[in-house]
């Protein structure tokens, strides 16, 4: 490993601590810095995390999409009630979520150097689509899905993932249709 390399992920072990240990508490307080900051950011962590990791490469297509099906199934889970709950009254659940979040980012990766663009493109469109889901429906709802936090919480976090969500599918759209462009030129 280059010394630019070691020192990035050192800056990334000492944010790992960082958000796990000291500011959990702090992120573990209100629902959506539990679900829309917390939950990210060690995904985007484990995400710089395998971009240190150059050498790190899925070929094969199916360990991909395996892959792939293996952080979507994280996130999903990670956004049931009964898991959002066990992860802020448990500490070792909690630090589960950490470690599983870190390694669906760490993995995706590997696979995204090599993955086709149509792949690529249906992760993106999925995820985005999962968050809004996940939004809209604790937008919705107004009974107490998540017994550790309020209403007010649940909906203000439905909000946070419409928007995360929406800017997504932009994205998505964005990529899809830039692509698709290019592709006419040639």
């Amino acid at each position: 490993m280059r010394k630019k390399d070691i020192l990035l992920t050192l800056i990334v072990v000492l944010l790992i601590v960082l958000f796990s240990f000291p500011l959990n508490d702090w992120f573990s307080a209100t629902m959506p810095r539990h679900q829309v900051i917390q939950l990210p950011i060690m995904f985007l962590l484990g995400l710089v995390l395998g971009l240190n990791f150059s050498s790190l490469n899925i070929k094969d297509t199916s360990w991909g999409i395996a892959v792939l099906i293996f952080i979507m199934a994280s996130f999903i889970f990670w956004m049931l009630p009964h898991s959002i709950d066990a992860a802020v009254i448990s500490e070792t659940f909690n630090r589960i979520m950490h470690l599983n979040m870190l390694m669906a980012g760490f993995l995706l990766m590997p696979v995204l150097r090599n993955a086709l663009f149509e792949i690529k493109i249906l992760f993106l469109g999925m995820l985005s689509a999962m968050m809004l889901a996940t939004g809209i429906t604790l937008r919705a709802f107004s009974i107490l899905l998540c017994s550790s936090f309020t209403i007010g919480e649940q909906k203000e976090t439905g909000l946070y993932l419409i928007i995360i969500g929406f800017l997504l599918f932009v994205l998505t759209f964005i990529i899809f249709f830039n692509a698709s462009g290019e592709k006419k030129k040639l």
